[in-house]
Formats: structure tokens, C-alpha cells, sequence
């Protein structure tokens, strides 16, 4: 326990200085997005977190609103930057545009973490380990849901993907995917207080977490559908169009023909998909 002591202090001593506490809460949010496909590291996206979560532990709204913001700007500005891509090939606008457009809609979406952790650090006076087990939960899932439709929405990343594969999905046909963001924030909050916890506080902390991973194991082995009629088969037709093609209005006859032909191949399927665009 001495050395993990030791990494702990200098931990809590990084935490105390602003620029310390800032490259975690940068760190942590890139790591977030190793946690998504194609990496697949799910623990990452509840350890990553817990980092965070330990920065707005017992902290004021503002610089729980940096963190958070810092947090998203990590994660955004690692999880989206393929933005750029589509701005610069099909808007045309050069560049140094592109690059300007990308950071400022990265350091704009990132504001929505910061005001979980305003918002939460507000509510945490005097109740700290209800912000970890229920403010910050709750918050978390209330800003995603939020960001999903806001100005027509960027649901992206949201913390509950990152969990396809593992036990907590098991909560995916009760609570959809916000309610898989919810469980992950709350095992990130049980992490935190497993680590800095009072000794009770930790015996509580790992009995809700395996709790919590049980059950959602649990419902992740039930049957939620029975199938009803006879069966259809279904094809889906991607023809794989590259992005740079697809909009020219000379591609337009060349496109269709191969839709056709794909098609062709399936035409004793009852149901024909073709991709949305």
C-alpha cells in the first residue's frame, strides 16, 4: 500500500495546481476515445472519466467547469476530428478555414461536459459522495441527451458505445443507450471512491459496483424479442461509393447503374435496403 500511497499524494499534489490539473482533464478525455470502436479499450471509458470525476471532486463550479470543458475538448478534439475531412472536401473553403471551423465547433461542444461539472459542483456542497454516485450520473446523462438534439444535435460519443461488448450493454434494452452512459459514470464514481474513499465508503462503493455489473449481466442473457410470423430475409446494397464521387452530377447515371446490378443479385429478398444517401 506505500507506494500506491505514494502515487496517490503526488497525484492529489499535481491536482491542487491549475496547469496539472488541466493536462489530466485533457489527458483523460483523449484516453476517452480509445474506449470507442476501433480501439474497443471499454475500461477506458469508465477509468478516463473517473479522472475527471476525481478533478470535480470537492471542487468549485469553475474550475469544475474547465475541467469539464478541458475533458471535452480531449475527447471531441480526438473522437471527431475527422469533421475536418468532410468541411474541407466538400465546402471548399480552404484550409485554414477548415481548421478553424473544426476547433471552434470542438471548443464549442466541449462546453456541454464543462456544464455538467458546473452544474454538479453546484449541487455537491456539503454532499460530496452523492455528487460522485448521483449528481454527477445523472448530469452526465441529462448533457448527453441534451447534446443529441440541440441545434439539431451531435450525439456522438456518447459514453454508453463505448460499451458494446461488455456487461453493462445488458442495460441497453431497459434504458438505451443514455442508460448505458449512466451505469459507466456511475461504476467511474464507484472507482473514485473505491480509491479515495473511507473505508465503509469503499466496502459500499465495491459492493454497488458489482451489484451493479451483475444485474446488467443478468439482463444482457434475457430474451427481449420473440419472433412472430415467418421469417423475411432482408439484403442491404452498399455499393461503396467513395464521398469524393457520390455528389457529381456526372456520377449520378454510373451510381444508379451499379445500384441496379447489386440489386439484381438479390431479387428473391422480401426487403431490399439501399444506404440512406
Amino acid at each position: 500500500t506505500q507506494p500506491f500511497g505514494s502515487v496517490l499524494s503526488r497525484m492529489q499534489r499535481i491536482r491542487t495546481h491549475n496547469f496539472g490539473a488541466a493536462f489530466i482533464a485533457l489527458g483523460a478525455g483523449a484516453l476517452t476515445t480509445l474506449g470507442f470502436a476501433p480501439f474497443d479499450l471499454a475500461p477506458l471509458a469508465i477509468l478516463a472519466p473517473a479522472l475527471l470525476l476525481w478533478l470535480w471532486h470537492r471542487s468549485g463550479p469553475g474550475r469544475a467547469l474547465r475541467d469539464g470543458w478541458l475533458y471535452g475538448v480531449g475527447l471531441l478534439g480526438s473522437g471527431v476530428s475527422w469533421l475536418h475531412i468532410s468541411i474541407d472536401q466538400f465546402g471548399n473553403v480552404g484550409l485554414a478555414l477548415v481548421l478553424i471551423i473544426t476547433a471552434a465547433f470542438v471548443l464549442g461542444v466541449a462546453l456541454f461536459f464543462g456544464l455538467a461539472g458546473w452544474l454538479g459542483a453546484r449541487l455537491a456542497v456539503g454532499h460530496p459522495l452523492a455528487a460522485l454516485l448521483l449528481f454527477w450520473p445523472a448530469l452526465w446523462v441529462l448533457v448527453e441527451w441534451f447534446r443529441g438534439w440541440f441545434l439539431t444535435g451531435f450525439p456522438w460519443l456518447a459514453l454508453g458505445y463505448a460499451q458494446i461488448g461488455w456487461p453493462l450493454d445488458g442495460l441497453a434494452p431497459l434504458l438505451g443507450v443514455y442508460g448505458v452512459s449512466w451505469g459507466a459514470m456511475l461504476s467511474a464514481g464507484a472507482v473514485v471512491l473505491l480509491v479515495l474513499g473511507r473505508p465503509r465508503h469503499r466496502l459500499a462503493a465495491a459492493a454497488g459496483l458489482l451489484g451493479l455489473w451483475l444485474a446488467a449481466w443478468g439482463l444482457g442473457g434475457a430474451s427481449w424479442s420473440q419472433p412472430a410470423g415467418e421469417s423475411l430475409r432482408v439484403s442491404l446494397v452498399q455499393g461503396n461509393v467513395p464521398q469524393a464521387l457520390k455528389w457529381k452530377p456526372e456520377q449520378l447515371l454510373r451510381t444508379l447503374q451499379l445500384y441496379v446490378r447489386l440489386t439484381r443479385q438479390h431479387w428473391d429478398s422480401d426487403l431490399l435496403i439501399w444506404p440512406e444517401t
